[in-house]
């Protein structure tokens, strides 16, 4: 199965930046917080950065796939798996976004070449733009993909380190709320 992944390098650059910040700086909060007020207020830092962490990996998590007789747009909250015979077309405006045209005036944007300022200068959405169109242009015989799927489809995406740092906030503010009642005077 050949695969093709298309993703703006200066997002994953960004997110592992941002990750790694976030990580050493609310580390350093907790503690100098938990040294003043001690570690009952402290703690409360832990699940603001699981969220942030979260919401920045499935941003940093979009991509489109082009896979077979197959696209695949990963979005933030929703994947969109386009057969080759559903797409009409594929352009990028002038803010860096790329757009799939399918039947009866549908648009999918990519989010992950949503519009960019760096874009301009690099043309990323460009470049993603001359693949997808190669790719189309490209003989399907011997997909199986796209004999199957015959519709677009769409689906909430998964993300497992996103959805597991999402899931721990909500369990550390959970266990930390009802550590705090028992314990509060």
């Amino acid at each position: 199965m050949n695969q093709m992944v298309l993703r703006r390098v200066s997002w994953t650059v960004l997110f592992w930046i941002s990750i790694v910040g976030l990580g050493v700086g609310m580390t350093v909060a907790v503690f100098l917080v938990s040294s003043e007020s001690g570690f009952r207020t402290g703690w409360q830092g832990i699940p603001a950065f699981l969220v942030i962490a979260g919401l920045l990996g499935r941003i940093g998590n979009c991509k489109v796939i082009l896979r077979d007789g197959v696209l695949t747009v990963v979005n933030p909250l929703r994947t969109h798996i386009l057969p080759k015979s559903a797409i009409r077309g594929v352009s990028a405006d002038d803010g860096g976004t790329l757009r799939f045209h399918l039947d009866h005036d549908r648009e999918i944007s990519a989010f992950a070449f949503g519009g960019s300022m760096i874009d301009h200068f690099v043309g990323s959405s460009a470049k993603a733009e001359r693949k997808v169109e190669t790719w189309l242009r490209s003989d399907p015989a011997g997909s199986e993909a796209a004999a199957e799927a015959v519709a677009p489809q769409a689906r909430w995406t998964r993300c497992a380190s996103t959805d597991a740092a999402l899931v721990l906030a909500v369990v550390v503010a959970a266990v930390g709320a009802v550590w705090m009642a028992l314990t509060g005077s």
